[in-house]
């Protein structure tokens, strides 16, 4: 009969080998490339994501600004052009996995090469009812922070804040990536309940790698 001794190293010897067993990470889901605006910008998306062009539906013909919001289901029912409003506080909470991006006119000091309007993007990025409206800030300044990124080969700027909305005082997270062209200004964003914004973060960072920009100009 073996000894106890002998069966418990045994048995530690198995668990030193187990535990060295190689787990196979879990794949990751395709991204598709979405080409619907590709005068301006290109970018993948994972399969099955639909794209809104809340300018176009609005206005009833697409333009270089305004919204377009990336999304895991889509924000209109079938055979409709208006957004569900449903649909829509869903993607904002990010319970639908969502970004989105804003296009503005570029301004001085926005280019390709060079981006020096940090302080601009942080101040249009304040403005979110995320951080309070004007009063709160007023009293109780809480700037969302800015540092120096690269995105789509260009220079650019990454903006984050949290803050706090709705009666049970829910913790929201904005990050908000800008880079312009020259042009146009673009503000990829993640905009979503903190509990979300940490489950949807790693697909916002994979879509953003595959970013491409159609044109640059000179430094503004």
């Amino acid at each position: 009969m073996k000894s106890l001794s002998t069966l418990w190293s045994r048995a530690a010897i198995a668990v030193a080998l187990t535990s060295t067993v190689a787990v196979p990470a879990p794949l990751q889901e395709p991204l598709v490339p979405f080409e619907g605006l590709k005068e301006q910008f290109t970018i993948s998306l994972p399969a099955g994501w639909t794209v809104y062009n809340q300018t176009e539906v609005l206005s009833g013909k697409p333009g270089p600004h305004g919204m377009l919001f990336f999304s895991a289901e889509p924000v209109a029912k079938p055979g409709e052009k208006i957004a569900d409003q449903a649909a829509l506080r869903r993607v904002d909470t990010g319970e639908i996995p969502s970004f989105f991006v804003d296009r503005h006119l570029a301004m001085k000091g926005m280019s390709c090469s060079k981006f020096k309007a940090d302080y601009e993007v942080a101040t249009m990025v304040g403005n979110d009812p995320v951080f309070g409206g004007a009063m709160r800030r007023m009293l109780r300044p809480l700037p969302p922070k800015s540092k120096r990124v690269e995105l789509a080969g260009c220079q650019g700027v990454k903006i984050e804040g949290r803050g706090h909305m709705g009666p049970e005082k829910t913790e929201w997270v904005i990050d908000v990536r800008a880079v312009s062209d020259g042009k146009t200004l673009y503000l990829f964003s993640l905009r979503n309940t903190a509990t979300n914004y940490s489950k949807n973060l790693e697909t916002f960072e994979r879509a953003l790698a595959t970013l491409k920009l159609s044109s640059s100009e000179q430094p503004r």
